[in-house]
Parts: C-alpha cells; structure tokens; sequence
C-alpha cells in the first residue's frame, strides 16, 4: 500500500514539475511575440497622404469617405482620429496614433469646392491641410490579407454578436468557460460522439497564434497552458483585439481573409467600424466554418447562419425588437473585393491623387 502511495505521489510530482517547465517554455515563447508585436509579420502597404487645398473640387461626403478609409471615425474615442460632418463643413481632429499628425481644423464647402480652411488650433485661416494616407492592403508571408483593427474601432453589435456565438461568458470568465466544457461533454456522451464545442475565445486565439491544427492530447494541454498565460498578461479587450485580428474568415482568389477588418472590406467594401448589425451578426456567424457558409457560394446558408446569430444577440439583450427585426430581415449586400491596383504592394500614381 505504502509503495504504492509513493508511486502515485512520485507521479503526481513529476506531472506538475511537467507542467510547470511546460508553463514557463509557453510562457516565453508568447512573451517574445507578444514584445515583437502580435501582428509584426504583416506589412501594411499605404498611399501617400493626401493634401487638399483651398479651390479644390471636393464635397463633405468624399473627404468624409477618404477619412473613414483612413481610419478615422466620428467617435472622439478613436486614436487615429474622428471627424464631424454638415452639409457645408467637415470639421477634422487628428488622434494620437495619426500618421500625419496635422492640427484639428475645419474644411468649408462652396459651391462644390472647398472654400475655407480654419485651423482649430489657432484660430487662423490655412491654404492646404493634409488628410491621413489610406491603407491599399496589408499582407505577411503567408498569403493572408489582414486590416489591423483596435478594440476601440470595432463596433459593439460586433464585440457582441462574436461573443453571443462563440464565447458567451467572455468578459466575466478567466480563460475557461467551466459550465460550458461540462456541457458539451454531457451532450457528447449522449449522442456518442464529439460534436461539441467549448473552446473560449482565448483558446481559439493561443491555437490561432501557436498551435497547428493537430488534435491531440498533448497540443490541447499546450492549449490550456497558453491560455493561462494569456489571460494573466492580456486584458480583455486586448485578448478581444488579437482575437478579431487573427481569425480565418474565408478566402479571396488566392488570399486568406484573416480578421473582421479585411473581412468587413472583402465581403462588404467598409471599414469595420461602419458595419450594420445584420453585417455583424453574419461575419460573427463566418467563424464556425468560413467555406460552409461562404455568402458568396451559399448565400442562403450564410443568411440562415447570420439570423441564427441575430436571435443569439436578442436572447442575451444586446439587440431590441425592433433592430433585431430590420435586422432579420435585410438582405445580403455584398461587394467582391476586386484584385485591381488598388490592391497591389505598391503605390501608383492614380493612388495618390484621387479620393
């Protein structure tokens, strides 16, 4: 009895000691990409700022639109800057991550041309101001697209249609969701089979970022690891912004769509921040299986998996009655991203000199 006692304590001792050198590889090895930059493999391919002058022929809707396709948003929280329209005036305020870092001012419309600009700064007329650079793509060494997005860009009907779908206690759990694994596993061993998920979004982001598509035992005890890791360095919202930077949603031609940035752009031709609900509730429905209910192949499994989300959202609050219904019932708008020049690592002239 008493060997084996000690056999079970000597194996119990080396499982943890184990798991500990486990810990502490992972550990490093998420920390180094972590000071590297989650994303430093990924170029982003941009056109040369755009100068407007006094005289130009230029309306508030398209500096309005070549701002929005510079990152800037009308909310004041947005670092890259945010911007406020009416019918004669954009009024223009550059953030702290702007790459021009031009002083906030005023553009004044006349007759279909700029007639006035007036530094906020100041309080002085100025003949030019120049507007943010636009990203033509973003591209790694592995054929994937990809528009970086900051958490304070993505629209909260996204942050919520993600959550509601795949990770429902996201924000109040510490990197497992323990009523869900318990769950999946009863339905499993009724129906006899693995066909439940349970998987959080941080253990899908550690796969994501270092793990293969192996299923074993040992890559989902790294999983664990990592996770745990994960959570103790990252806040939510930083996990949250990864998470939406990296996840496979689809292909293009011969390009992976990875991230809700690029897919806001390839599926819809917007920026993240503009998406409407239902456009959420179908990227957000993307994730569980990107070919399967591909808009453009399966439109009706596409609309049939975004109402799925859409009734998710509304049973957990984050939609009213009347959003959710619009919502249901607008139909697929979609616009191809075209491989033009528009798209290439390079910049052209036509790039620089058009809005």
């Amino acid at each position: 009895m008493r060997i084996a006692a000690a056999i079970l304590i000597g194996m119990l001792v080396l499982g943890l000691a184990g798991a500990g050198i486990g810990y502490l590889k992972f550990a490093r090895m998420v920390d180094r990409r972590l000071a590297a930059g989650a994303f430093s493999n990924t170029f982003n391919i941009f056109t040369m700022p755009r100068t407007v002058a006094r005289g130009d022929r230029l309306t508030p809707e398209q500096v309005a639109a070549r701002l929005r396709h510079g990152g800037y948003t009308t909310s004041r929280s947005n670092p890259v800057g945010w911007y406020h329209v009416t019918p004669r005036t954009v009024e223009i305020f550059p953030g702290r991550e702007s790459f021009v870092a031009s002083e906030p001012a005023v553009l004044e419309f006349s007759d279909g041309k700029i007639s006035r600009i007036f530094s906020l700064r100041d309080q002085t007329e100025r003949q030019t101001f120049e507007l943010e650079p636009q990203l033509i793509t973003n591209l790694s060494g592995q054929r994937e697209r990809r528009r970086l997005v900051r958490f304070s860009s993505i629209p909260l009907p996204l942050v919520n249609a993600v959550i509601s779908v795949e990770d429902k206690h996201f924000f109040q759990h510490s990197g497992f969701d323990l009523s869900r694994i318990l769950k999946a596993a009863y339905i499993d061993l009724k129906d006899g089979h693995k066909e439940q998920g349970a998987s959080t979004l941080t253990m899908q982001l550690a796969r994501g970022f270092w793990l293969g598509p192996q299923k074993r035992w040992k890559r989902k005890v790294e999983e664990i690891l990592l996770t745990l890791h994960l959570e103790g360095k990252l806040t939510k919202q930083q996990i949250f912004e990864d998470y939406a930077n990296e996840v496979y949603l689809g292909r293009r031609g011969t390009f992976a769509i990875n991230g809700f940035g690029q897919a806001a752009r390839s599926y819809f031709g917007k920026e993240v921040s503009q998406l409407s609900n239902a456009e959420c509730a179908l990227l957000a429905g993307l994730v569980q299986r990107p070919s399967y209910y591909n808009p453009f192949r399966y439109p009706e499994r596409a609309r049939d998996r975004r109402n799925v989300v859409l009734t998710m959202m509304r049973h957990n609050g984050y939609l009213p009655e009347e959003e959710y219904r619009a919502a249901m019932n607008a139909p697929l708008t979609l616009t191809p991203e075209r491989l033009s020049h528009r798209n290439r690592p390079r910049v052209s002239p036509a790039s620089t000199s058009s809005i």
